[in-house]
């Protein structure tokens, strides 16, 4: 008898314990739904790269060139964009030249020269853009890379498409809600992204002889966009 007592007082102790977890593990119906939201601007900043490429029959030559025309592409930079400017080197090469190899032939190829090649990122306002390719090019700049436009103020506009992506987001699940005859209860988990992004433009290289007029560079219109992933409770 007694040992019958004791088991059924651990019974009672258990009992509740294993109804606890079994309401805390109960599944909570839920609808899940994503927003999107955009923002447009005009693009504020931009980032450009110049190239100077010399050639020489020795490899000391056209590095030698190569600095004193990048040199002057540095500071023609600066005399736009100010003495602040940021100015990057992204890539420095001195490669050989060969004379080319006749259909046939089986010599080795001789070199004939050397190319130094000098390439620099830099990055200001969007409205400096066509007076800096025009000073890197009058400065001996032979090589212009694709621009590159983004904003100054990102966050903001960030901010802004979240808050459109999260009232879309709401309005989908409310829509949703309402087509089922349920009610939201609250937000169990919202999940947000916000890719990059740039307004990409070509172009094309050009020479200082050929300029006859300041190069006109618009940027254009770009999107900042927002997804808003978000998991409601319902009743």
């Amino acid at each position: 008898m007694r040992r019958a007592a004791v088991v059924a007082t651990l019974l009672a102790l258990v009992t509740p314990t294993v109804a606890a977890e079994e309401k805390t593990t109960e599944q909570k119906r839920t609808i899940a739904v994503t927003g999107r939201g955009e923002v447009k601007g005009t693009p504020d900043r931009v980032a450009i790269s110049f190239g100077v490429e010399t050639t020489a029959g020795h490899a000391g030559e056209a590095a030698s060139e190569n600095a004193k025309r990048s040199g002057a592409v540095a500071a023609a930079l600066r005399g736009v964009l100010g003495a602040d400017a940021a100015i990057t080197t992204t890539r420095y090469t001195i490669e050989p030249r060969y004379e080319p190899v006749r259909p046939g032939e089986t010599r080795e190829p001789r070199i004939t020269g050397y190319i130094a090649r000098n390439e620099v990122q830099v990055e200001g306002g969007a409205d400096k853009v066509g007076a800096c390719i025009d000073a890197a090019v009058g400065a001996g700049a032979n090589r212009i890379g694709a621009l590159q436009f983004s904003f100054a103020k990102r966050d903001e506009l960030e901010r802004a498409a979240l808050e459109k992506a999260g009232a879309a987001a709401r309005a989908e699940a409310e829509s949703v809600a309402r087509g089922l005859g349920v009610r939201l209860k609250g937000v169990l988990t919202a999940t947000t992204a916000t890719p990059p992004v740039y307004r990409h433009a070509e172009v094309a290289p050009m020479m200082a002889e050929t300029r006859a007029a300041p190069t006109p560079i618009e940027p254009g219109e770009a999107t900042v966009s927002a997804t808003l992933q978000v998991t409601y409770e319902i009743e």
